[in-house]
């Protein structure tokens, strides 16, 4: 695995969802690892558990490039939930308004599923800022219950930062990409 780059995460839209957050794991800088194994979060449907209102995401495991918190040294070490374009080929960005719950899963801690080796759930503290979450496009057509669930998702600045650049730094380093997902069109 190699350290290639540290880039900070924009610091608006981190700063709400900090303190909505006691682990904080947005306020540390996004670093790119080619990695063995890693939760995506993405799209993840979650549940919340009522004894320390933390919410169970179900996530996809995936290995190669992403990005997200710590080093990738200390990434190898403890299964984490970072960032990756690989869902984008069937998907978009739904946008939700402040007030309904969602999962900010980014650097959550994970533990893979013993019965299903391509599945992790991951621990993740609750949020209720405008957020945007990756759906399958078909959803895109009732985005009142996509908002109505609850997901993995990302504020509205740290979505569109980590959409763009994580496609931008693959293509400038030569590897392949899927491109930045769309937004559903406005209802």
């Amino acid at each position: 695995m190699k350290n290639i780059l540290t880039v900070l995460l924009l610091a608006t839209g981190l700063s709400a969802a900090a303190q909505e957050s006691t682990t904080k794991p947005a306020e540390r800088p996004a670093v790119m690892c080619n990695t063995a194994a890693y939760a995506l979060c993405i799209k993840a449907p979650c549940t919340k558990n009522s004894a320390d209102n933390s919410y169970a995401c179900e996530c996809i495991m995936q290995s190669g490039w992403n990005m997200g918190p710590g080093s990738c040294e200390e990434r190898a070490k403890t299964l984490t939930s970072t960032y990756s374009n690989n869902f984008n080929v069937y998907s978009a960005r739904v946008s939700c308004p402040a007030g309904k719950e969602w999962a900010l899963c980014y650097g959550a801690k994970c533990e893979r599923d013993p019965k299903d080796p391509s599945k992790a759930t991951c621990k993740c503290p609750g949020l209720t800022s405008a957020f945007v979450v990756l759906v399958n496009r078909e959803l895109c057509a009732d985005p009142d219950k996509v908002c109505g669930m609850v997901w993995s998702a990302a504020t509205p600045q740290e979505s569109n930062f980590a959409n763009d650049h994580f496609y931008n730094w693959m293509t400038q380093h030569g590897m392949m990409s899927l491109p930045p997902a769309p937004s559903c069109p406005a209802k």
